[in-house]
């Protein structure tokens, strides 16, 4: 299937190497999200085209409700694309800028985005990328998962894709063994890492620091979020949920996606029943 079959309308972003336009399918008369490489991306960028098949194979794998889909792929032009279906919403970092998130928001997003997060953990794979912006939130406040260009897949062998001792992803949000090199290496804790960083910021409203050195990473959470979550009064199990996902050691976080998930879930639980004895006194 050529790329004749879509419209390009308007671009929607743009990467070190790939363009995402929306667009109009032509045949199925729906919009789409048609992301493809630059030329010169291809040109410039070696392992450009190869990384970029990667994300699509990995996408073609996972149907969640919380993940971006994709609904097609081809070539044209002698470059590859894919079409992902269309979010009609912001991203996270709008939202987060617009002031306007809740507590009981701010927690249910990451409930979500942990199971998700759990979802793609068990077909193997780690984003390495969460952060804000990659974060779509649609019409009905539904947060999708998006961006999976710097992902893993635990099942195929290590195709030299990232160089040994390269940090992989945005430091404001990556995890201390990301920053540290063989991002290859690391596993699901890494995601977890950066969705504790990304839940900091939807109670907060304040934006990470970028470390300069692995030393910033060390106590982190207590050094940039713990004092503002004392004084907005965040109940102490949320501040211990945060501090959990942003321990310096993996060992040390949540096991998995899927413990953070439950977490979150008990602590919106607790906030309802707090909320119902406030209104009955």
């Amino acid at each position: 299937m050529g790329r004749r079959h879509y419209k390009l309308l308007q671009e929607l972003g743009r990467g070190s190497a790939g363009v995402i336009h929306l667009a109009l399918d032509v045949r199925d008369e729906r919009l789409v999200a048609l992301k493809h490489l630059s030329r010169e991306a291809v040109h410039r960028h070696h392992n450009a085209v190869a990384r970029f098949r990667r994300e699509v194979r990995i996408l073609s794998r996972l149907r969640h409700p919380n993940l971006v889909e994709i609904v097609a792929c081809g070539r044209s032009g002698g470059r590859p694309y894919f079409a992902m279906e269309y979010v009609d919403g912001k991203n996270l970092n709008d939202v987060v800028a617009a002031q306007t998130l809740t507590l009981r928001q701010s927690l249910e997003i990451a409930r979500k985005l942990a199971e998700a997060l759990d979802y793609i953990h068990e077909h193997g794979i780690v984003h390495r990328d969460v952060k804000p912006s990659n974060i779509l939130i649609d019409r009905r406040f539904e947060p999708l998962l998006a961006d999976f260009g710097l992902a893993h897949d635990k099942s195929e062998v290590d195709l030299g894709l990232t160089a040994s001792g390269t940090a992989v992803g945005t430091l404001r949000y990556c995890s201390p063994e990301q920053c540290a090199g063989d991002s290859y290496k690391v596993d699901g804790r890494a995601d977890l890492y950066g969705l504790g960083v990304v839940l900091c910021v939807m109670i907060t409203r304040r934006f990470p620091k970028c470390p300069e050195s692995m030393q910033d990473l060390r106590g982190r959470f207590d050094r940039e979020y713990r004092r503002l979550m004392t004084r907005m009064l965040v109940p102490e199990d949320v501040i211990r949920i945060c501090r959990k996902t942003m321990r310096y050691e993996a060992k040390k976080r949540y096991a998995s996606a899927r413990e953070l998930a439950r977490e979150l879930a008990r602590a919106l639980e607790r906030l309802s029943s707090g909320s119902r004895l406030a209104r009955s006194a």
